[in-house]
C-alpha cells in the first residue's frame, strides 16, 4: 500500500471514529450496531493489519534485562510462596470465568494474571491461557465493545490488556502479537476518547487520573507496525502525557495532599504509577530528570503527607492497614503504593518508604518487582513524620509513633478548598485510630452528615447532606515529637460561627496513651456528635461516656466545666449510607461491618470535650480542673483551656 494512500486512510478513519463517537453520545447510533465487531465499526484502521507489530518487551513495568533478575529473586525465601500464591489466584479466577457471559473486567485481569505466570516462570503455557481469555474479552459487548460504557471499567480493562500485551509478547506468535495490538490501540482510542456518561470529567477528579494513566501508560507498550511513519499512537500519547500532568497538578496539593482525600489517591495511583513507570523506561537511563519529576512533581510530597496518617491494622486475609475516612472516603488501604514508589522516588526517600511497606506488610507485584533488599529502611518517626500539616487542604496529623498495631493516629480536618471531586461534608471535624481499632470516624462513603462527627444545629436525620462551603485552617502548631494543636473555623452542617481548637498530647506525664482537647465555639450548636464503629461498645457516664475496644484500650470521653450534663444519648447509622460495590463497609478483623455507633451530647453553643485513651493494665488518670477553670489536669499533665 502506498504511503499517501495509508496517510489518506488514518484521516479518514479517525474523522469518522469521531462522527461514529458523536452519533452514538446522541444516541443516533443503535447500540447493537455499535458494539459490533470489536470496535471496527468506530475505529477502522485497516493498515495495523498489513504489518507486523514488532518491539522490545517487556517495556511497561520493566526491561529485559530485567526478568533474569526478577525470576531468580523468587527462589529467595521471602519470595518462595508467590509463585504457587499467583498459580492459585489465576486457577480461581480462571474457575469463575466458565460461565456463557463472563465478566469483562475479570476476563481482563485473568489473562493479565496469567501474563504475570509467564513472566515469572517463562512458560508458554501462561501465555497462551493469557490469549485465551484476550479472545473471549474481544467479543464482550458491555465494556470492551462499548466505547461509552462505564469509563473507570473500560480503563482497568485497558490496563490489564496492557499488561497482557506487555508480558506475554516474547511467547506468542505473530499472528497473536498483531491481533491484541490492534485490539490494545482502539481500548487505548476509545478510553482517551471519553470516560462514559458516569464520569467525572472535572480535571481534579481521580476519573481523569484513571482515564490518562491507563491511557499512558498502553501507548507507551503498544507497537507501531510502521516504526519509519509517524505512529498512530503519538497523538493519543501526547495527549494524555498532557493531560496527566494538568491533573496531578490539580490533584496533589503542593504540600502532597490529595485533593479527595487518601483512598482516591491510593486508587488513582494504581494507574497512574504504572504510566509513570513506563515512561520513565522510555526516557532510559541517560535522562537526569525522572518521569516523577517530569509528569507528577507535586507528587513528590504525598507520602511525607499521608504515610503518617496510614496504621497496620489487619483489616482481612490479604487487607491490612487502616486511614483516616476524611472526605466521603472509607478506612481501608489497598496494596501496591509503597512498591510503586520504590521505582519512582528519589534514593534518599527510600529508607522510610522502605519502613512504612513493610510495617503496612505490601505484597503486590511491585513489590516483588522492585523491592530494594540493599537499601536500609529507617523508621519515619526519626526523620520528622509524627506530624504534617497541608494548609491547602487545611488538614493537621498528629502521630505517636511508628512502631506498630496500636499507634495513635489523630487527624483534624477543615476542607479549606472545595473542588469538583470527592469531598465529603468535613468541614472541622477530627479522626482518630489508636490500640488497634479505628475509635473516632467519619460517615464514609456518602455525601450524608449523621454519620459525621461534628457539632450540628439539630438531631441530624437520616437523608440530611452537608453543605458545601470550605472551612479554614486558622492556626496550627507541632513540637516535634507528635503532639501539637489545630484550630479552624467553617460548617459543613450549617452551624454557624463554629470555630473548633483540637489539641493533642503524647506525654507521659499524663499516665495514658494520648489526651485529646476539642473546645467548640458555634452560635447554634446544639448537638455534640462522635461516630465510632459498631463494634466498639460504648459505656454512658454521668458526665460523658468511655468507648471500650476489643483490643483492650478504652478511650474515656469527658465534658468539662458543665455540672449536671445531660447524659449521652447513642444510636446506629448505616456507615457509608448504604452498602454497594464502592462501599465495603468497615473491614475490620476480618468482617465487615454496615453501621457506627453515633454518641451524641446536648451543647448550649459551647462545648468542651476531653478524650484520655487509656492502654490495657494502665490505671485511668485523675482528670481535674483547676479552680479558675483555666486549666485541666490529667495526672501530672497540664493544658490550658481558651478564655471564653
Amino acid at each position: 500500500m502506498a504511503l499517501k494512500e495509508i496517510k489518506s486512510k488514518r484521516k479518514q478513519s479517525l474523522l469518522m471514529g469521531i462522527l461514529c463517537l458523536g452519533l452514538l453520545v446522541l444516541g443516533l447510533v443503535p447500540p447493537a450496531t455499535a458494539q459490533k465487531n470489536a470496535l471496527d465499526w468506530l475505529i477502522d484502521a485497516p493498515e495495523l493489519e498489513q504489518a507486523d507489530a514488532v518491539g522490545i518487551h517487556p517495556r511497561g513495568l520493566l526491561l529485559p534485562e530485567e526478568v533474569p533478575v526478577l525470576r531468580k529473586r523468587l527462589a529467595e525465601e521471602r519470595y518462595s510462596g508467590v509463585l504457587s500464591a499467583y498459580r492459585e489466584k489465576a486457577a480461581r479466577l480462571e474457575k469463575a470465568l466458565q460461565i456463557a457471559d463472563p465478566d469483562a473486567r475479570q476476563l481482563a485481569e485473568s489473562a493479565e494474571m496469567f501474563a504475570i505466570l509467564h513472566l515469572l516462570s517463562g512458560e508458554a503455557r501462561y501465555s497462551d491461557q493469557a490469549f485465551s481469555q484476550l479472545e473471549r474479552l474481544f467479543q464482550d459487548r458491555i465494556i470492551f465493545n462499548n466505547p461509552v460504557s462505564r469509563g473507570l471499567t473500560r480503563a482497568a480493562v485497558l490496563r490489564s490488556l496492557a499488561m497482557a500485551y506487555d508480558l506475554c509478547y516474547t511467547g506468542w506468535s505473530p499472528d497473536q502479537r498483531n491481533r491484541v495490538n490492534r485490539q490494545l490501540y482502539k481500548l487505548t482510542y476509545t478510553t482517551q476518547a471519553n470516560m462514559g456518561a458516569e464520569a467525572n470529567y472535572s480535571l481534579v477528579s481521580n476519573w481523569m487520573g484513571v482515564r490518562w494513566g491507563a491511557a499512558l501508560f498502553a501507548g507507551m507498550v503498544w507497537d507501531n507496525p510502521f516504526p519509519d511513519e509517524r505512529s498512530l499512537m503519538d497523538p493519543l500519547v501526547w495527549d494524555a502525557t498532557k493531560r496527566l500532568m494538568d491533573h496531578i497538578r490539580e490533584n496533589i496539593y503542593p504540600q502532597g495532599w490529595n485533593a479527595e482525600s487518601i483512598g482516591y489517591h491510593l486508587y488513582n495511583w494504581s494507574f497512574i504509577g504504572p504510566a509513570l513507570i513506563a515512561f520513565q523506561n522510555r526516557q532510559g537511563q541517560g535522562n537526569s530528570r525522572s518521569a516523577l519529576e517530569i509528569l507528577a512533581p507535586t507528587a513528590r510530597g504525598a507520602i511525607r503527607a499521608m504515610a503518617p496518617t496510614m496504621v497496620s491494622i489487619f483489616a482481612r486475609e490479604g487487607l491490612t492497614g487502616m486511614k483516616p475516612d476524611l472526605s466521603d472516603d472509607n478506612l481501608n488501604l489497598g496494596t501496591g503504593f509503597f512498591g510503586l514508589a520504590f521505582r519512582l522516588y528519589p534514593q534518599a526517600e527510600l529508607p522510610e518508604i522502605k519502613w512504612m511497606h513493610d510495617y503496612l506488610g505490601d505484597s503486590s507485584l511491585y513489590s516483588l518487582m522492585y523491592y530494594p533488599a540493599e537499601i536500609r529502611s529507617k523508621n519515619p518517626g526519626q526523620s520528622g513524620w509524627l506530624n504534617h500539616a497541608d494548609s491547602t487542604q487545611g488538614v493537621a496529623v498528629f502521630r505517636n509513633r511508628f512502631a506498630d498495631d496500636t499507634d495513635v493516629v489523630a487527624v483534624f480536618n477543615t476542607s479549606s478548598k472545595r473542588i469538583a471531586g470527592h469531598k465529603g461534608p468535613d468541614v472541622n471535624t477530627f479522626r482518630i485510630i489508636g490500640g488497634g481499632v479505628p475509635l473516632v470516624i467519619g460517615a464514609g462513603r456518602t455525601g450524608k452528615i449523621a454519620g459525621q462527627t461534628n457539632v450540628f444545629p439539630h438531631v441530624p436525620d437520616g437523608n440530611e447532606t452537608g453543605q458545601p462551603d470550605p472551612g479554614s485552617l486558622l492556626d496550627f502548631g507541632f513540637d516535634g515529637s507528635g503532639s501539637g494543636f489545630a484550630i479552624g473555623e467553617g460548617s459543613s452542617t450549617g452551624v454557624m460561627e463554629h470555630r473548633r481548637t483540637f489539641t493533642v498530647r503524647y506525654d507521659e506525664a499524663s499516665g495514658a496513651e494520648a489526651v485529646f482537647l476539642i473546645e467548640d465555639h458555634t452560635e447554634n450548636g446544639r448537638i455534640w456528635r462522635m461516630a465510632t464503629p459498631e463494634f466498639n461498645e460504648v459505656r454512658l457516664s454521668e458526665n460523658g461516656f468511655t468507648i471500650d475496644t476489643s483490643t483492650g484500650y478504652r478511650l474515656h470521653v469527658l465534658v468539662l466545666g458543665k455540672p449536671n450534663q445531660a447524659l449521652a444519648t447513642v444510636s446506629t447509622v448505616p456507615y457509608g449510607g448504604r452498602l454497594s460495590r464502592v462501599n465495603p463497609g468497615i473491614v475490620w478483623n476480618g468482617r465487615s461491618y454496615t453501621h457506627s455507633k453515633v454518641i451524641d451530647l446536648e451543647m448550649e453553643a459551647e462545648l468542651t470535650v476531653l478524650m484520655v485513651l487509656q492502654a490495657p493494665g494502665q490505671p485511668e488518670p485523675q482528670v481535674r480542673l483547676d479552680e479558675g477553670n483555666a486549666r485541666v489536669f490529667i495526672a501530672n499533665l497540664a493544658i490550658e483551656l481558651e478564655k471564653k
